[in-house]
This record gives structure tokens, sequence and C-alpha cells, in this order.
């Protein structure tokens, strides 16, 4: 019995003393305070930014067109209609050819008859010319002759030019495309009498849209023939390449015309704009929108995470401006070095002058 007792003395001991030791180490564990880890990133400064301008322009066609017809008539009929596609020289309307074939007939008449009295002319000029041999005609009547059938000749030659030009007129009657194109209007009806040049069709050439946009002088200089762009309309975004830059500057907007050619078929007349790089010199960084916070009276601050000695560190307000935004990032610029460390993240979190336990982050994109 008193060897028991003195046995479950021992084991309590030992168990107090056990107990003892383990409170001890917690009790060390918890004196050491604690610090906040934080990500950080490195600032890199740079001398300026790029900022996307967009410049408005007018899709067009490489070649639009206001067909009409060469000679007043009336419309006998018209082949295609508004989003019709047509090849060059193909027949889009004819103008009524009942006058220019009656023409052609008489004129044709007109030539039959005056080659008949050539003819009779020239018979009557040899025999007198055999008659003077003999001394039987006069130098008159052969001076007659001759004259009248050098008018003969004149005659027909003037009715050939008249066919000619009749013949001018029916081919042009018809109306043709001068290119593959898509009618973008009609402007009159089958049956309408038009004067000579008056509009019966609007045309665009199919498959060739370009974009003409007023820019800058200066940044139009930096633009090179050939070199690729991005154009945007509605909620489109292709490429284009730059065709030429206009070499007057408009006096009114000091713009020059830049021309881009589309890889797309846009619809001419659409607005389209022209996005380019503009650079802006100002001395700054580029940051995740993360780690800029609001500071006092509408500032904006980061914090800059600096050695407070004895291996820790701790976190030091910086005000800074912000410049530009573009999707997650901010380009800013202030009290800020190369090379030293802020908070990515998590500013709510913390207060200017907190002792914090830094966790560097590689780079920008990490940091987000």
């Amino acid at each position: 019995m008193f060897k028991q007792t003195v046995t479950l003395m021992l084991s309590a001991a030992a168990m107090a003393g056990l107990a003892g030791c383990n409170w001890d180490s917690r009790a060390d564990e918890s004196s050491e305070p604690y610090y906040h880890r934080v990500g950080t990133i490195e600032v890199q400064l740079q001398a300026g930014f790029d900022v996307e301008r967009e410049f408005a322009g007018e899709v067009r066609a490489g070649q639009r067109s206001e067909l009409g017809f060469e000679f007043p008539g009336q419309v006998a009929s018209l082949a295609v209609d508004v989003g019709d596609s047509v090849s060059a020289g193909q027949l889009l309307a004819q103008l009524d050819t009942q006058l220019l074939e009656t023409e052609r007939v008489e004129l044709g008449a007109r030539r039959e008859e005056t080659l008949a009295e050539l003819d009779t002319t020239r018979q009557n000029l040899a025999r007198i010319k055999r008659l003077q041999v003999e001394k039987l005609a006069s130098e008159r009547e052969l001076d007659e002759l001759t004259g009248r059938a050098r008018v003969l000749e004149a005659s027909i030659a003037r009715i050939d030019a008249a066919l000619q030009a009749n013949q001018v007129r029916f081919d042009k009657s018809g109306l043709r495309a001068p290119f593959d194109a898509i009618v973008a209007a009609r402007r009159v009806d089958s049956g309408a009498v038009v004067d000579a040049g008056a509009p019966v069709f609007g045309l665009v050439q199919e498959g060739v849209r370009e974009v003409r946009s007023g820019v800058p002088s200066r940044l139009a200089e930096s633009l090179e023939t050939g070199k690729t762009v991005w154009l945007s309309t509605g909620d489109d975004r292709i490429e284009g390449r730059v065709i030429s830059v206009g070499p007057v500057v408009d006096q009114a907007t000091r713009s020059r015309t830049v021309r881009v050619r589309l890889n797309e078929d846009w619809a001419p007349g659409a607005l389209a704009y022209l996005a380019l790089e503009v650079p802006v010199q100002t001395e700054g960084a580029w940051l995740p929108d993360s780690a800029v916070t609001h500071g006092a009276r509408g500032t904006w601050v980061v914090y800059a995470v600096v050695d407070a000695g004895d291996g820790h560190s701790r976190l030091e307000p910086r005000s800074v401006v912000i410049h530009h935004a573009t999707g997650n990032e901010l380009y800013v610029s202030g009290a800020l070095e190369g090379g030293e460390h802020i908070v990515a993240a998590g500013l709510h979190r913390l207060a200017p002058g907190q002792v914090v336990r830094p966790i560097e982050q590689a780079t920008l994109a990490d940091a987000r």
C-alpha cells in the first residue's frame, strides 16, 4: 500500500513537471510579436508611357461612282437593283434606241443615194475626158463634173462620220459597270427620261475598303507606309495597314489625312476609329491598382516597405499621382525611387508605420 502511494505521488509530480515545461514553451512562443506578412513589388521607373488614342474616320470603298448616261434619253430597262454584285463591263441599264435605229437607216439610205450620184458623176466625167481628147468637150464641163465628184465624195465622208457617231451613241445607250462593285443606290425607274450625266446608279467597289482619319501632324510623321495599326467600329477591332500619309496639313484642324487599308469588308460610310500609341514623357512606374489607395484630402498613396532596424520592416506612405489606367494597372509618379519595394495588395488591412514581414513578388503580373 505504501509503495503504491509513493508511486502515484511520483507520477503526479512528473506529469506536473511536464505540464509546466509545455506551459513555459507556449508562453515563450506567445511572447514573440506577430508581424503581418505582405506581398511586395519592386518599383521600376521609366521615362514615360504610351497612351492609346483614337482618331475618328470614315470607312470608304476604294472606288465609288455615280453612273449616268452620256446622252439624254428614255430608260428602256434596268438590269440590276440595290445590293446586287456586278462585274466590270456588265450591262446595268439600257436607253431606248428607236430614234438611233431610225437615224441609222436614214443615214444608210442617204449614203447609198450619194454613192449612186457619185458613180453617175464619175461615168460622166470619164465620158467628158474622152470627148475632150477629140476636142468635142469644153474645159468648163470637165471642171464642173470634177468639182461635183469631189462634193459627193465629201458628202459620203460626212455621212460615214454621222454613222460612226450614231454607232457611238448606240454603244453608249447601254450603261455598264466600270469595275467590280455592289449597287449602292438606284436613282431612276424604267421609263424615266434622263438628262446627260444624271445619276442612274451609285456603285461602291467590292472588297476594297479603307479608312481615312485626320491625325495630328507630329503623330502622323511617325507612321510609315505598310505599318500595321488597329481600327475599331462598334464591337469589332481589326488590323489595318497604312496606305499613305497626306503631305498637306489641314489649316483648320492642323491634322494630316492617314489612309488605312482594311482587312475586312466593313460597310462604306460607317464610322471607324484608328487607334495609335501616343508617347507621354512623365517619369513614373506601372503598378497594380491594388497597390494604390486613398490618402488624406483626396490624394493617392502607396505603402513603401522600408528597413526599421533589428531585421524588421515598416510601412511608409508615399503620395503618388495617377496619370493613366489600363486594365488592372496604373501608371503613377511621385515620391517613388527605383528599386524600392511597395506593398502590392491588401492595403485596407494596413496602416502607416506598421511593422510587417515582406514577401517579394517577382513581377507585376504576379501582384495582380
